[in-house]
């Protein structure tokens, strides 16, 4: 698995692939924050979660949860200080969200990729004190790049695919649920032979009285 600096891994041939879902206004939230920062790079953070049942895919489900704190940038640098993400990590636990807070991204106004300065702020995430990372990097022609970090109990890291998908909100779900289990009746249809049937033999149509 290619990655932008070497990192250690002790089954790295084993290793699943992670997967980064973004909801389609998590992206364009992200991409709008982009947009408007038209002359200079722009650094933001996200809240992410793990599917229940696949622990290697993450997801960033509202645009609510994609933000930004006061940042100094210039034209090709988002450098993240420790005072950015003591910003962030700020705004998170008034959020009650502080456990969320795992996603680091910004722009570059060219290629998409991890420079070395971008690979020194992922390492500042570990001596901080935080066990797993992710860092996502995109630019004006919404190419994305993104990584997962672990720091803690081992290091290692791997590049992840990203997924842009419609999420339907929880909210939506539940309602959804709750009137197909009330209102929704499931009859056993009956087998019964249609009279056009015997001009294709074979064929049965099933239909509900």
């Amino acid at each position: 698995m290619q990655l932008d600096t070497p990192l250690a891994a002790s089954n790295a041939a084993d290793l699943v692939v992670p997967r980064l879902l973004l909801s389609t206004r998590a992206w364009g939230m992200i991409r709008a924050y982009v947009a408007a920062a038209d002359k200079s790079e722009v650094s933001g953070f996200a809240y992410v979660q793990q599917l229940d049942n696949d622990p290697s895919t993450f997801y960033v489900g509202a645009s609510d949860d994609v933000f930004v704190v006061p940042q100094e940038v210039t034209i090709g640098s988002a450098e993240v200080s420790g005072n950015t993400f003591a910003l962030a990590l700020d705004k998170a636990m008034l959020a009650g969200r502080d456990d969320d807070l795992r996603i680091q991204w910004h722009s570059h106004p060219n290629d998409s990729y991890f420079s070395p300065t971008d690979l020194r702020n992922i390492e500042a995430f570990g001596a901080a004190g935080m066990e797993w990372f992710i860092s996502f990097v995109t630019n004006r022609r919404n190419e994305v790049h993104a990584r997962f970090d672990v720091f803690r109990p081992f290091r290692i890291g791997a590049e992840m695919d990203v997924i842009v998908y419609d999420f339907v909100p929880d909210d939506m779900v539940t309602r959804a649920q709750e009137d197909v289990a009330n209102m929704v009746t499931i009859l056993t249809p009956k087998k019964t032979a249609w009279p056009g049937a015997q001009q294709r033999p074979g064929l049965v149509v099933t239909h509900g009285k």
